[in-house]
């Protein structure tokens, strides 16, 4: 799930980019948390107001993902 959608967009999603020092050691890990298939996912209540309308619609975790991976080449959803 993506912090732009979960945030209302307050906060945007970027291609993660780096540049090589050969001088030091980079170490990075990734942690992934992630709901329930069936959890619904959108923006946090808290940050929705008569304001702050939402900018995403709430839809369920899997069909967030079916969305976000259908079209990579290795992916046989659609298949």
């Amino acid at each position: 799930m993506d912090l732009q959608r979960l945030s209302n967009g307050r906060y945007k999603s970027v291609l993660h980019q780096t540049t090589v020092d050969k001088e030091r050691i980079r170490i990075s890990w990734v942690v992934l948390v992630r709901p329930t298939k069936d959890t619904v996912v959108g923006p946090f209540p808290e940050l929705i107001g008569q304001d702050d309308p939402p900018k995403f619609r709430p839809m369920l975790y899997k069909d967030y993902i079916y969305r976000k991976v259908r079209y990579l080449p290795f992916s046989d959803l659609d298949s």
